[in-house]
């Protein structure tokens, strides 16, 4: 698989990425997202100092994703007890034939 690298940019500072080819397109858009979310933190918070921004935002964003496989695994978890639930019911009403 062939990559290439791009310049994304992030508060005005350009940092060049090693990216395959066929993903750069996801790459450009999930750049944007964090550039926008610095830029609102840095509005928000009235903090310059980049490297804060950075920590912060990503502090977040792994908050969130912790969440969200929160949520994954208590959705598998009642989908699996459904399927036990429906299990026994087809069981059951096989069993009665």
């Amino acid at each position: 698989m062939s990559s290439q690298s791009i310049d994304v940019e992030f508060l005005g500072r350009s940092i060049r990425v090693s990216c395959p080819d066929k993903n750069s397109s996801d790459l450009y858009y999930t750049a944007d997202v964090l550039n926008k979310r610095l830029k609102e933190l840095k509005e928000k918070t009235g903090a310059y100092n980049i490297e804060q921004l950075i920590f912060i935002t990503a502090l977040n964003i792994c908050h969130e994703l912790e969440l969200e496989k929160q949520k994954s695994v208590h959705c598998i978890k009642h989908i699996k007890s459904r399927m036990l639930v429906l299990t026994e019911m087809i069981d059951t009403a096989l069993n009665k034939e």
